[in-house]
């Protein structure tokens, strides 16, 4: 997503930890390490059920969401007809950066005919028309599928027949199947094209967009105790980090704008791991009974400061508007927290709608 949605949030309401003393024994406890991050850095992107002699070409399209060493991890496999999971039929090999899109085909001339290059990979397993359900496995599960394994595509809303599907960037990988985040062409949209550059209905070949951020603002609490402490703000790593001093935060007080990166992060992180930055660790340790991740007073942040999340100098992430003061407004957190839900993705600009 291009913009921040409040629909991404859960807020306490104000005043929602007045008298806690624990985070443990509060009626309204700060979801603490809780946000759930996609287990695969690797995804789905499109389809395509091509027009030349023999329904050529057949592709699957995949995109790196972030590094990715070893691929040999990944495999992919088709239900065809409605038939029911064939298991992982084919796997990846080689590795990709992240914004890498793979491609595997069934075959390879038909396809650079079509596009110009040759595919990623190839392999019968691609032999997929329209009504076929694609998963990709990891390890041997499923981590993201297209369709439903056990019904033929065949009249259904997500149907690619002589056409293709293609995800709205911004999507993660998931095993169960939701159409609303995939845009379809139609069937036969393709019929009678030769090429996907003269083709009236194109397939969207590598436009998904891929997060420039590894890092996500999860969550932030303005506390209860003496001096209004602890206050924290939570950052959760969507993948491998080896080096968090590209990143930092940075807090717009009373709707006062910007002050740009006042705390760089260090170390490293691996995917899923929750960092903890708190103003400082005294009251912190007391009311979770744990240390933060770093202390600093560019966390000093009250129910109405908007948060920032930099990387290389840039804003990347952002809860609230820099320039307004949060007081009264639909994202204040005072004596309260707010926190984001699972499943979202950084963004630099943020839309209460």
């Amino acid at each position: 997503s291009s913009t921040f949605d409040i629909n991404e949030w859960t807020f306490s309401g104000t005043n929602a930890v007045d008298g806690c003393t624990t985070n443990s024994e509060c009626g309204s406890p700060f979801p603490f390490n809780s946000f759930a991050v996609t287990a695969s850095n690797l995804i789905i992107t499109g389809v395509l059920d091509g027009p030349l002699s023999g329904g050529v070409p057949k592709l699957i399209e995949l995109c790196a969401l972030a590094d990715i060493s070893d691929l040999s991890i990944y495999g992919i496999g088709s239900a065809n007809n409605g038939g029911g999971t064939d298991g992982e039929e084919f796997s990846l090999s080689g590795s990709a950066v992240a914004g890498d899109c793979l491609t595997v085909a069934s075959e390879s001339a038909g396809f650079t005919t079509y596009f110009g290059e040759a595919p990623t990979f190839t392999t019968s397993a691609a032999s997929i028309n329209g009504d076929d359900a694609v998963e990709l496995f990891q390890n041997g599960e499923v981590v993201d599928v297209l369709g439903y394994q056990n019904v033929d595509g065949t009249g259904q809303g997500w149907e690619y027949l002589d056409g293709w599907a293609y995800r709205n960037s911004g999507s993660l990988p998931s095993s169960t199947f939701d159409i609303n985040e995939w845009t379809f062409s139609g069937t036969n949209a393709v019929d009678g094209c030769t090429t996907n550059s003269e083709c009236g209905s194109p397939f969207p070949f590598n436009s998904f967009a891929v997060t420039a951020s590894n890092l996500i603002i999860t969550g932030v609490l303005d506390g209860p105790l003496s001096g209004g402490v602890p206050k924290l703000i939570e950052l959760c790593a969507l993948a491998d980090i080896s080096d968090l001093s590209i990143y930092g935060i940075g807090s717009a007080n009373n709707g006062g704008g910007t002050d740009g990166e006042e705390f760089s992060l260090s170390g490293s992180a691996v995917a899923g791991d929750c960092l903890t930055v708190a103003s400082e660790s005294a009251g912190f340790t007391t009311y979770f009974g744990e240390a933060p991740t770093f202390t600093t007073s560019a966390a000093s942040i009250n129910g109405d400061d908007a948060v920032e999340l930099f990387q290389n100098g840039e804003v990347v992430d952002v809860l609230g508007y820099q320039n307004v003061d949060g007081t009264g407004q639909g994202w204040e957190y005072l004596d309260g927290w707010a926190y984001r839900n699972s499943g979202s993705l950084p963004s630099s600009t943020f839309d209460i709608n």
